[in-house]
């Protein structure tokens, strides 16, 4: 009787070791501002790899646009950001990033052992000509297609303007910094090329100008051809190595909840259009590393990521998946945070900042599951990629 007692009570502590680890192990804790590459191997149970990477290079729009809009727009631009409360979490300091903390490409960075990589925009001649350890590209509001950005801002980066930077400014600087085409060459391949976009391409730009054009099967194919075209200027640029993420489920964002009528939680038809562009990025990827020698391309299923939340918040910790945590000057829940006034203090719970981009912590969630997760990235995971 003794011995099945004990039995028992080892199988239930093991059944509770189990749902710990298996259904709450994705629970969110954002780790500390100004963690070294060590520690945060370590709060990623990422212990004993090695990894080498000399630069990130990252182009995309405000989910990683690090303070190129800023410089562009001003302090005070609504879509910029550049003025509290935005990276509140952030020591106070706000420079451009549309979070309140921290966005994914920052722990990314942290990861390689690499510091932030500068905003572009914001760097001075001396700056350029001596960085080696990567530039941020990212413009908030900017896309795939040239005229796509200049819907919202005429001054935004596009993805077309974001790699001709690349070419036109910093490949120069780099032929100055190695004394041979054979290391700049060895360094570019080595180094890692961030790609999200498309986000405002199928979301506000196609509701006011794009859907008077085209159908949603040919914009779709319309944006893979142009991403398709910048990729393989990167690549015979010298890049070798890219993640590309797809876009998240702007449907569920509270810009689309507050400003389209809907049934259900989400906007299903501006979903769908995600998803018609989202099925045709693998594809994409896969002939352009069979054709394009040397190439790596992965993929990051960001859509996935978002929709594993909305489907199951707190298993990764969050308690609300809707609501904005700021708030705006004409208090319409669709227009991003006014200046100065303190946001909720319940930040770390919620998925969105403000009406349309996610808080610290959900930007920490998914770059930790593009770093480790291989059911969302393919064929291989961005750990795997930063080593290969």
């Amino acid at each position: 009787m003794v011995k099945l007692d004990i039995s028992i009570n080892f199988c239930v502590f093991m059944l509770f070791i189990y749902l710990l680890e298996f259904c709450y192990g994705d629970v969110i804790e954002v780790p500390p501002l100004n963690i070294n590459q060590q520690n945060l191997l370590k709060h990623l149970s990422l212990r004993d790899i090695k990894i080498d990477f000399p630069a990130l290079y990252v182009f995309g729009d405000s989910f990683v646009d690090n303070g190129n809009n800023k410089v562009i727009l001003g302090n005070e631009d609504a879509i910029g950001g550049g003025y509290l409360p935005f990276e509140i979490d952030f020591d106070g300091k706000s420079t451009g990033q549309v979070t309140n903390g921290r966005i994914g490409v920052d722990f990314i960075a942290t990861v390689g052992g690499l510091p932030y990589p500068p905003p572009i925009m914001g760097m001075s001649k001396i700056d350029r000509k001596t960085i080696s350890t990567g530039v941020n590209y990212a413009s908030g509001s900017s896309g795939l297609l040239p005229q796509n950005g200049h819907v919202l801002h005429k001054n935004v980066i596009n993805f077309f303007q974001q790699v001709d930077l690349f070419e036109n400014s910093t490949m120069k600087d780099l032929k100055g910094t190695f004394d041979s085409p054979k290391k700049l060459k060895k360094y570019l391949s080595k180094s890692l090329f961030f790609i999200h976009h498309a986000s405002n391409d199928l979301g506000v730009t196609f509701e006011v100008e794009m859907k008077k054009k085209y159908s949603i099967d040919t914009y779709a194919k319309l944006l893979i051809k142009e991403l398709s075209k910048q990729l393989q200027r990167l690549y015979t640029l010298g890049a070798r190595k890219f993640f590309v993420s797809n876009v998240s489920p702007l449907g569920c964002s509270p810009y689309s909840i507050n400003t389209i009528i809907h049934s259900g939680p989400c906007v299903e038809e501006t979903n769908k259009r995600v998803s018609l562009y989202n099925d045709l990025l693998p594809d994409l990827l896969e002939k352009l590393q069979s054709s394009l020698s040397g190439s790596k391309f992965v993929h990051g299923d960001i859509y996935k990521v978002f929709q594993d939340v909305f489907e199951s918040p707190e298993s990764y910790g969050f308690k609300d998946v809707n609501s904005l945590c700021c708030i705006d000057k004409n208090g319409t829940r669709i227009q991003v945070c006014a200046p100065n006034i303190d946001p909720c203090e319940d930040r770390k719970t919620r998925v969105f900042f403000d009406p349309f981009h996610p808080s610290e912590a959900m930007h920490f969630l998914w770059a930790r599951r593009f770093l480790k997760d291989s059911s969302i990235c393919s064929p291989i995971n961005l750990i795997q990629l930063m080593q290969a």
